[in-house]
């Protein structure tokens, strides 16, 4: 995509420092980098089908259906939604039984990325000006809380017990979003191990439930096991975009632009360790690859194990 060259390891597609470096590009669609059987790819379709559905009855107001839709009218990667539904398949059940589900996990963390501009003062998402950009700080913080009650209202028909389980998570990423607030407000620099328990809770809870949710519903013995991949997962996917960002964020130093504010893991190793940003980088790409290492552990032998590796390949960086 856009140039981009993806290298072929283990069957799947890996993104490598070089290739950032060179094309300055990180977004890989996920359709092209993961292996998705027939089941999760209708899966897929039928959750954008789902989200794209939406009309204005279905937020009280026209104002509030426009403003709450805005965001999902450009979707992302989509890969919460793939991991409800490669969850499932692990388990040997049906992904149309979890479309619900799937839209539910994508509109909380849709909600979570409007919230997450409003914080970070974030102008543009996904090429085009984020929600609070075109409709008001106001109007995103709504939007983003109806986002919410939307996704809760989906996950309603899997029972009380998967409601408390997403709801458990998206608490977690509250508070990791507010430990990554409250370092960015006080002008600090979080440790290698502050950063682990900010991508931990911002990203890594939310995923090992996504992962998982379908096994929880089901009462598997699975549930664990799929919940620490997602985790890992998760840290792996939170250092593979510090990566992209730093290497985009020097792109656009050299050239005249500004860098982001909030820290990533390459500038805490500099920080940190007193390292220059070429072994800092190294660094993160190891930390990363120990973590999809471990996720990859954690599934070793299951069902859909083809797809199960091109998900961790997907997140992998390769220092090459």
């Amino acid at each position: 995509m856009r140039g981009l060259r993806l290298a072929r390891e283990r069957g799947a597609y890996t993104l490598s420092v070089a290739e950032v470096k060179r094309t300055g590009a990180g977004q890989v669609a996920l359709s092209n980098a993961l292996r998705m059987s027939g089941s999760i790819r209708s899966g897929m379709n039928r959750v954008s089908a789902r989200l794209a559905s939406f009309d204005y009855p279905d937020f009280s107001e026209k104002e509030l259906f426009a403003s709450a839709t805005y965001t999902l009218r450009k979707p992302g990667k989509m890969l919460r939604p793939a991991l409800v539904f490669l969850g499932a398949q692990v388990i040997g059940r049906e992904t149309d039984a979890f479309v619900d589900m799937a839209a539910a996990a994508e509109l909380l963390h849709t909600a979570s990325l409007v919230h997450d501009d409003i914080i970070d003062r974030d102008t543009v998402r996904r090429g085009v000006p984020a929600l609070h950009a075109r409709y008001g700080r106001e109007t995103a913080l709504l939007a983003g809380d109806a986002l919410i009650a939307k996704a809760v209202s989906l996950a309603a028909r899997y029972g009380p017990g998967v409601v408390k389980t997403v709801a458990d998570a998206s608490l977690d990423t509250c508070a990791g979003e507010l430990l990554d607030y409250t370092f960015q407000r006080d002008g600090r620099m979080p440790s290698v191990r502050e950063y682990l328990r900010i991508a931990r809770l911002k990203n890594g809870v939310f995923m090992g439930t996504c992962s998982s949710i379908a096994a929880t519903y089901a009462r598997s013995r699975k549930a664990g096991r799929l919940y620490a991949f997602g985790l890992n997962l998760g840290v792996a996917f939170q250092i593979r975009d510090d990566i992209i960002e730093m290497v985009d964020a020097g792109e656009r130093v050299r050239n005249g632009g500004a860098a982001k504010r909030s820290p990533n893991l390459v500038s805490i190793f500099e920080r940190q360790f007193r390292i220059g940003n070429e072994e800092a980088l190294g660094n993160a790409v190891e930390l990363n690859n120990y973590f999809a290492d471990r996720a990859l552990g954690f599934v070793k032998g299951e069902k859909a194990g083809a797809e199960l590796a091109s998900y961790i390949d997907f997140v992998r960086i390769r220092d090459t």
